[in-house]
């Protein structure tokens, strides 16, 4: 009876293993679409030159507030159904 336990609970917990992977494989899947790349890119780009003094604080917030909103505005309008 233990080893008839044992095996259901390894069996349980290789599917929860192969639905982690599953999740964790759509989810860059998700970052790897162009706008995600674009986005990470600028962000990655606008807060270096914010550190090197390129450009200021106020132009970063500005321009970062300008990327954040179109991502997240064509991400929560995708997820209502609307067209990209």
């Amino acid at each position: 009876m233990k080893e008839n336990e044992t095996n259901k609970a390894k069996g349980e917990w290789l599917e929860g293993v192969a639905i982690l992977r599953e999740s964790t494989k759509v989810t860059i899947q998700n970052l790897l679409t162009v706008k995600s790349i674009v986005t990470i890119l600028l962000t990655a780009v606008f807060s270096y030159l914010a550190i090197v003094g390129r450009i200021s604080g106020e132009q970063f917030l500005t321009i970062f507030s300008v990327v954040i909103a179109f991502y997240f505005g064509t991400q929560y309008q995708k997820n209502s159904g609307g067209e990209e």
